[in-house]
């Protein structure tokens, strides 16, 4: 786990990244900050939802297989606690049944692994645009 980034602005949009593989991670991490988001970094379920909470991210991009947890129960928490936050649910372990699941859960969009870190970052605006609305749907499904 890392503290929230330094180098981005204070009034940067704030991601939560919240994945098993560290390395993953830091990759995420990194190029996220270099566009000039604050990240936070989260390796399980254990221990998030006060962090959410603490930190209030704009936006959580959600890994769907995690030690110990599974990314669509953490969607579930975090649709019931924190509505107003919207989830990138990423997976490489997907398919049109955890597809329509995230989708029931409240996830903002859907990712499969692999994707382009650039991809990623159109989600990422296209998703903190909506977040200003009362409800953000998951219009989009990426597969790329």
């Amino acid at each position: 786990m890392t503290e929230p980034s330094a180098r981005a602005r204070t009034d940067a949009p704030r991601v939560m990244i919240v994945d098993d593989d560290a390395e993953m991670r830091a990759l995420l991490r990194d190029a996220l900050e270099r566009e000039g988001f604050r990240v936070h970094e989260h390796p399980a379920a254990e221990g998030l939802m006060p962090l959410i909470a603490s930190w209030a991210p704009h936006v959580v991009v959600l890994d769907k297989k995690m030690t110990g947890s599974s990314g669509l129960d953490v969607l579930r928490h975090l649709h019931r606690d924190h509505p107003e936050t919207p989830v990138v649910f990423v997976t490489a372990f997907g398919g049109s049944e955890v597809e329509a699941e995230a989708r029931k859960l409240g996830a903002a969009y859907y990712m499969d692994k692999p994707f382009r870190v650039t991809r990623l970052l159109e989600v990422l605006q296209t998703v903190l645009g909506q977040a200003g609305t009362e409800h953000v749907r998951m219009a989009n499904v990426d597969r790329t």
